[in-house]
């Protein structure tokens, strides 16, 4: 076991003995009388997220899985609505499941994430509408040559490479999963339940916080109706 300091916090580490691999905490293999069940149930993480000034928020998904899509779109709107508040991102698991037209498209949106940052949250809002790439890039305004040049020059990779590194070091099983401060949270997928998840994170809650967002959750997959069916709400997509 290992201490780091995380935004000012100071976190246990469990590494592999090779250093090749890290998770936040230690799972029990035996469930006894004594142990903990954690529970989830909207507004409430199913973890105790460790607390800091700044949240760092993480969201790994896949950009093609249809759970991955829905937590994507209600956790916008919370990203927007805290901004510079928190270090939020969405990243990407450490596989595809989806075919080649997902791997792609990951090389695309993590290329826009690091080089085009302020353009992200507006490209991938309309990708989430119909994954309609091609319009999207014009509609949010996206330098094409910029992002095929770090597609072609192998960048795109690079990041994606410490995307995946993160993914595996976290556990990461499934799309969407989030972690906040380094520990896996079960707040969500509506907007209102991943804005209070974050914000109680924070030392401080700021201002921000007493926003209200919507409570209904997205739909998963593209497109903007709203879940109709209770057992999307904690579906995901994984190689189990």
């Amino acid at each position: 076991m290992v201490i780091i300091s995380l935004n000012g916090q100071m976190l246990p580490l469990y590494v592999t003995k090779d250093g090749n691999f890290f998770t936040q905490n230690l799972i029990p293999l035996q469930i006894t009388a004594n142990s903990a069940s954690p529970t989830s149930n909207g507004n409430n993480p199913a973890t105790d997220v460790p607390k800091s000034d700044k949240p760092l928020v993480e969201l790994f998904v896949m950009t093609h899985c249809p759970y991955g899509t829905q937590a994507e779109k209600g956790i916008i709107p919370a990203l927007k609505a805290l901004g510079s508040k928190i270090d939020g991102t969405i990243r990407f698991v450490h596989y595809f499941m989806h075919g080649d037209k997902e791997e792609q498209e990951t090389y695309a949106q993590v290329c826009i994430r690091e080089e085009q940052p302020t353009k992200f949250l507006d490209y991938l809002s309309c990708f989430l509408e119909a994954s309609d790439s091609v319009a999207c890039l014009t509609r949010s305004g996206i330098d094409k040559t910029k992002l095929n040049t770090c597609i072609s020059n192998g960048n795109a990779k690079k990041y994606y490479d410490a995307d995946a590194v993160l993914s595996q070091g976290y556990g990461v099983q499934g799309s969407p999963t989030l972690v906040i401060n380094g520990v896996e949270s079960k707040a969500g997928r509506d907007s209102q339940s991943y804005l209070s998840g974050v914000c109680a994170a924070f030392n401080n809650a700021p201002s921000e916080c007493s926003q209200t967002l919507s409570s209904t959750a997205p739909s998963p997959g593209f497109g903007s109706s709203a879940s109709s069916s209770a057992s999307a709400a904690s579906a995901q997509c994984n190689t189990a």
